[in-house]
């Protein structure tokens, strides 16, 4: 009779301990499942976040390409001007290139 309570006790405390153990591994897998999810917002944020800043740069990338042929364009008329002068366009005075070819 006495090993058969014993047995029984055994059978008990491991069965509290597989429940603790289960218990354990639901909220280890809960926290888990929890920091996915957080890494899953932050990684939408962070997409969101990048497409933005592509937008941006690209928005720079199109004033930057319009401003290099503006100052190609304005080069250009300088250079008319002065060959139109003679004078090296490097001698000639703060906007007088850009009066010169308005007036051209």
């Amino acid at each position: 009779m006495d090993a058969i309570k014993k047995k029984m006790q055994m059978l008990k405390l491991d069965k509290e301990n597989a429940l603790d153990r289960a218990e354990q591994a639901e909220a280890d897998k809960k926290a888990a499942e929890d920091r996915s999810k957080q890494l899953e917002d932050e990684l939408v944020s962070l997409q969101k976040k990048l497409k933005a800043t592509e937008d941006e740069l690209d928005k720079y990338s199109e004033a930057l390409k319009d401003a290099q042929e503006k100052l190609e364009l304005a080069e250009k008329k300088a250079t008319d001007v002065s060959a139109r002068t003679h004078c090296p366009p490097h001698l000639l005075p703060l906007g007088s290139a850009s009066i010169l070819s308005t007036a051209l």
